[in-house]
């Protein structure tokens, strides 16, 4: 148990699913030493921990390295991983990026952001005077890969107004661009972002978008389409943000634009959000906190699911060879329609 909550001297241990040194466990510590308040005690084995942070999961082969790392085995209890993936284990409880709100029922699992894709991948994010100095004269926009069929839909949808720009940057691949394109993609992304009321953030191959929080710190307001996605402890999200059901995509416009005389105060509201919550200098009191609701509202102790790993890993592959299959065979639907069409 966390039993120091937020009081000085927590000893923490991080364990890396990795060999070798662990780039994520060197941030967090990095992070830990911005905030003040807290001097965590950060300790060299995991017996003497009052809380364990378990990273650097690989999701190959379903998390084979994680279900491989014996420290949580033998420590579930004051264990928690923290993963910014698309696709979340569920092994573990912990914090990640992209938890399902099916996933919410058991109390194991608490959002998170991205504060390691932010450095490792990092987005220059304008200064808040810049965006607000900047002339609005897009109500919203999108800029995104299409990795989910919510996406798909929203590029299909016709605005005649004038005031919306929607960008489908499936071509881009940030991990296959050199530097130079890789700048002015972004240049392109932030200049867009910059001339619009609100940015938004529909739900891709995960539940979440790094975008979100991107927009929070340049202090504009998110429109959020994920209705599978748990937003993270703290913020009071209906401030600032806008929330529209996926099913009401097709009425998409006149309900950002029934909000349109409110977008400084909800961007306002948006960065003064990512400050209290998920800046670098307190986001070390964010994952306590969001340790301490899981500590709460868990209803089975986290020893009785270490026991069923191999359980959870059989319906986990049984889970992803089903969409597999799914895939396929609508594959194979529209080859057939196309052979008929032709």
């Amino acid at each position: 148990m966390v039993t120091h909550g937020l009081s000085r001297g927590l000893k923490v241990f991080i364990s890396s699913c990795e060999a070798g040194d662990s780039f994520y466990g060197r941030e967090l510590k990095r992070m830990a030493g911005l905030c003040t308040p807290l001097q965590l005690v950060f300790v060299d084995r995991p017996e003497d921990a009052d809380l364990i942070l378990v990273v650097d999961m690989d999701e190959s082969d379903v998390f084979a390295n994680l279900r491989r790392n014996q420290v949580w085995r033998r420590f579930p209890e004051k264990s928690f991983g923290i993963y910014e993936g698309d696709n979340p284990p569920p092994f573990l409880h912990g914090l990640y990026s992209s938890v399902r709100r099916s996933w919410n029922r058991t109390g194991r699992f608490q959002s998170c952001a991205y504060p390691m894709h932010q450095i490792c991948f990092p987005n220059q994010v304008p200064a808040v005077s810049t965006v607000s100095a900047t002339p609005k004269d897009l109500l919203f926009f999108f800029a995104g890969r299409l990795s989910h069929p919510l996406r798909k839909r929203l590029m299909k949808l016709s605005f005649s107004e004038g005031d919306v720009v929607m960008q489908d940057t499936s071509t881009y691949n940030h991990f296959h661009t050199d530097e130079i394109n890789q700048q002015m993609a972004k240049a392109r992304y932030w200049q867009l972002a910059q001339h619009s009321k609100f940015g938004l953030c529909p739900r891709g191959a995960g539940t979440s978008s790094v975008r979100l929080f991107e927009l929070m710190e340049a202090g504009i307001s998110p429109v959020i389409i994920a209705d599978d996605w748990i937003p993270p402890i703290g913020p009071k999200w209906e401030e600032f943000a806008l929330f529209v059901p996926e099913i009401q995509i097709a009425s998409l416009y006149e309900i950002v634009r029934q909000h349109e005389n409110e977008w400084i105060e909800r961007g306002y509201k948006a960065r003064q959000a990512y400050e209290t919550w998920f800046a670098p200098q307190v986001y070390w009191r964010f994952l306590i906190q969001s340790i301490q609701v899981i500590q709460k509202h868990q209803r089975v102790p986290e020893t009785i699911y270490a026991r069923m790993v191999p359980w959870m890993t059989l319906n986990e592959r049984t889970r992803r060879a089903r969409i597999r299959t799914l895939i396929w065979m609508k594959g194979m639907a529209r080859n057939v329609l196309k052979k008929q069409n032709s």
